[in-house]
């Protein structure tokens, strides 16, 4: 299943306000061509996605469209075209419907970016302390305004055209995080530099900072670990299982069965099973996996793509578990995470998952508008994960905590938990 491009996207962006190219890079397409280039996404859309009407009216969509349509009343480049349809993103609630633009844009140099890593914290945008440039003197500020504009106007412009899956912003924040910088860029231009208002300390502090260009910029870790299957254990009653990808090529149905034979064979009783930033991939995993935790005949999608009963395997672990989630836990991490909920296999610590907990578009094909050549990818087919109404979430945590990827606090609570002689 296809697992959201988050990779392409962290090179690109669809922010709703992009700035004219200030390099004089990318050509202007006139009103008519992008006229022609929106009614085609329009009627792509109408013809081919399986639930347009999920998460908004057909009214709601016609005007928001009408309103789109119209504002693109001058000529403008591809980027700014994309600030205008990725507007659609918010109704459409799918996060397997993606407009991305040509690769002869995308990343191409001269480009400034904003120099210091980034947090968003659902509340309040800070100067990051991970990565590059720890020892800054404002790192773990508050930042208050970028170039005059507030965080809460920025990071709701990033927000809003960002993709998600139902009615929520999880996987979006998650998107964020990783690669603001990029999306700040495409929305909000490339500046020289950077005024920047900090509240450091309970003082308002105002910072000059100079741009840097792509090749200045530190090398960003994946999100996706070197290995999509770590097995390790923190002590000796304890295993620790990493998948951070369900992909094709990156894992097989054998790693899986390996991995819990080494489990079985270390006699281990308490698991920790950590799927944070686990984007999906192939179901075939996804089951396999579930076939280790399930001792009953399950169905990862009652209806749709690879529907259909799975089996246990004869011997599957009966001990404690505990399963990490977060916004990056997408698409088929998210139809395990509803398997584990429906199962009460144990407590879900960390973020509400990406994706959604009842339904998933998917079975995406993409098209490529006539003139400025946009791939707009469209979901063709629903995935049910289970019968009933859509309520637009993903699968929620037992114990809510949010992920600190320096100090690990939500490894640390999973273990504290685990070892409890009886668990709520």
């Amino acid at each position: 299943m296809h697992t959201g491009l988050i990779m392409a996207l962290g090179l690109l962006s669809t922010g709703a306000c992009a700035q004219d190219d200030p390099f004089g890079r990318m050509p202007k397409w006139t009103v008519e061509q992008l006229h022609e280039d929106f009614d085609a996404l329009v009627r792509a859309l109408k013809d081919h996605h399986p639930a347009l009407y999920r998460y908004c009216t057909p009214q709601a969509l016609d005007r928001t469209v009408d309103s789109l349509r119209t504002s693109l009343d001058r000529p403008a480049t591809e980027f700014e075209l994309l600030g205008r349809i990725t507007a659609l993103y918010p109704l459409l609630g799918d996060g397997h419907t993606i407009f991305l633009p040509t690769e002869e844009w995308a990343g191409t140099a001269p480009a400034r970016y904003f120099p210091l890593p980034v947090v968003w914290s659902d509340t309040a945008l800070y100067i990051g302390c991970g990565g590059a440039r720890t020892d800054h003197p404002h790192c773990g500020a508050r930042i208050q305004a970028i170039n005059g504009v507030p965080a809460s106007a920025i990071m709701g412009t990033l927000l809003t055209r960002q993709i998600r899956d139902g009615v929520h912003t999880s996987y979006a924040n998650w998107i964020l995080n990783r690669w603001f910088r990029s999306y700040y860029r495409f929305s909000f231009g490339e500046p020289e530099r950077f005024h920047v208002l900090l509240d450091q300390n309970g003082e308002r502090v105002q910072v000059m900072l100079e741009a840097l260009v792509a090749a200045e910029l530190p090398i960003q870790p994946s999100p996706e670990p070197e290995r999509a299957l770590e097995l390790s254990f923190p002590d000796d009653s304890i295993a620790l299982l990493r998948i951070g990808s369900f992909q094709r090529d990156r894992l097989k149905p054998r790693e899986v069965d390996a991995a819990f034979v080494t489990i079985r064979e270390h006699g281990i009783r308490r698991l920790v099973l950590d799927l944070r930033g686990n984007q999906g991939g192939e179901p075939r995993n996804a089951k396999r996996l579930l076939a280790h935790l399930l001792n009953r005949r399950f169905n990862l999608v009652v209806k749709g793509p690879s529907a259909g009963i799975t089996r246990p395997v004869r011997n599957p672990f009966s001990g404690s578990l505990c399963t990490l989630m977060d916004g990056g836990s997408f698409s088929a991490t998210a139809m395990v995470l509803a398997q584990l909920e429906a199962s009460a296999l144990g407590p879900l610590i960390g973020e509400e998952s990406g994706g959604n907990r009842t339904v998933i578009s998917g079975s995406a094909r993409t098209y490529h508008l006539p003139n400025t050549r946009i791939a707009c990818t469209i979901s063709r087919k629903d995935w049910w994960l289970q019968e009933g109404e859509a309520d637009g979430r993903g699968v929620m945590p037992t114990y809510a905590i949010a992920n600190d990827d320096e100090d690990d606090t939500t490894l640390l609570e999973a273990i504290r938990i685990i070892r409890l002689p009886s668990r709520p």
